[in-house]
């Protein structure tokens, strides 16, 4: 497996390590759509965009193209066109040029960007790849069933190489619905603090590349093990209260991935920083862990909730941190809810022994997801 990702800590994989390891803080005032009739204007914002992909009119491919430029400089596509597929995972598509067609901007092509798989086939188009292409959209657990999708795409020969993560895009649409709903944090997001009162949003966009073992070329930056979903559908946006969903796809993955609780290093949480969805994953994986004290993290509260993205974010965050020993801290963190009891990262990035990670994923509507991963030995 190799990686690119463009996220607000930077235009590249590098950037975004460096930034999680320096406790960066990639949130600030939104400035690429109005924001002043809002509540909150604040979000995970990139403010500008890698030369390969600035000239890109639709921001969703611009993102994607950002981090396929990242991972194919680390990475050759080593395969026939058309053995190579993709698969893309994304909660809102290319919803900003609905946004723009709808204010009246001219051209079909507007309109068509706003397809939910226009994005992939731009990234398909750029890449060259001519095998399958995919976008599937399980809210903010998407880019976890990417990756997924693809290790399925793998273990049925349909392809020799996946591309395969997510993406999402910041536009006034979507800001405002989560604005509306009060779901938007007036000062920064605090995953699994006293304190938290909502999640921000954030855009980027994480693409890692999965082979089979006998196609793998170079060094790796790790191996995907096992993956579970589950759906439990109880509230359009709330999470189940026991979270049945989430443990279900816990278990999934580590029965898949053949793994023990006990052999478990790290675990990358969702910790969007809303107070029903803390409460619920850390139940969750208290029950999951049996009250064993493995290091807990959530990187949103330096992003943002990037959506499509988060979760093939934070399993790159897992395997590098595998690769270099060291967790980053939750950023926003300061005091510790006691309803969450959890071995929380807080402070300053932590040096671990890991090899074995679990990342989760929550999304509207009951969306759920888990991936189980090595880091390279």
């Amino acid at each position: 497996m190799a990686a690119g990702a463009v996220t607000p800590l930077g235009g590249d994989l590098d950037s975004f390590w460096a930034g999680l390891l320096a406790g960066g803080d990639g949130i600030s005032p939104i400035e690429r759509f109005p924001v002043a009739d809002l509540r909150v204007g604040r979000g995970g914002e990139i403010k500008k965009l890698p030369p390969v992909a600035a000239a890109i009119t639709c921001r969703a491919s611009a993102l994607l193209v950002a981090a396929a430029a990242d991972l194919v400089a680390r990475r050759s596509l080593d395969a026939a066109p058309e053995r190579i597929a993709v698969v893309v995972g994304t909660a809102l598509g290319g919803v900003e040029r609905l946004e723009q067609a709808l204010a009246g901007s001219p051209g079909p092509r507007v309109a068509a960007g706003a397809l939910y798989d226009a994005p992939a086939h731009a990234l398909a188009d750029w890449l060259g790849a001519r095998g399958p292409v995919l976008t599937v959209s399980t809210a903010c657990a998407s880019s976890a069933t990417a990756l997924a999708t693809g290790a399925d795409l793998l273990d049925a020969d349909a392809a020799d190489l996946v591309v395969a993560g997510g993406y999402d895009a910041l536009c006034r649409f979507v800001v405002r619905g989560f604005d509306v709903l009060r779901s938007l944090a007036r000062d920064r997001p605090r995953p699994f603090d006293r304190r938290r009162s909502g999640l921000l949003l954030g855009e980027g966009a994480g693409l890692v590349l999965l082979a089979r073992e006998r196609d793998i070329r170079g060094p790796r930056l790790g191996r995907l093990l096992g993956h579970g979903t589950a759906s439990d559908a109880s509230h359009i946006s709330a999470p189940h209260p026991d979270g049945r969903g989430l443990e279900a796809a816990v278990r999934a993955a580590l029965e898949i991935a053949d793994v023990g609780v006990a052999d478990l290093d790290l675990v990358s949480a969702h910790g969007t920083g809303t107070i029903l969805n803390d409460r619920m994953e850390a139940t969750v994986l208290g029950r999951v862990l049996g009250g064993r004290a493995v290091p807990v993290n959530s990187i949103k509260g330096a992003l943002g909730h990037t959506m499509g993205a988060a979760a093939v974010l934070e399993a790159m965050m897992c395997l590098l941190a595998a690769r270099d020993g060291l967790m980053p801290a939750t950023v926003g963190l300061e005091e510790q809810d006691p309803g969450c009891a959890l071995d929380l990262v807080a402070g300053a990035p932590r040096p671990v022994r890991a090899r074995l990670a679990l990342s989760t994923s929550a999304g509207f509507g009951g969306c759920n997801a888990a991936l189980v991963l090595e880091g390279a030995a």
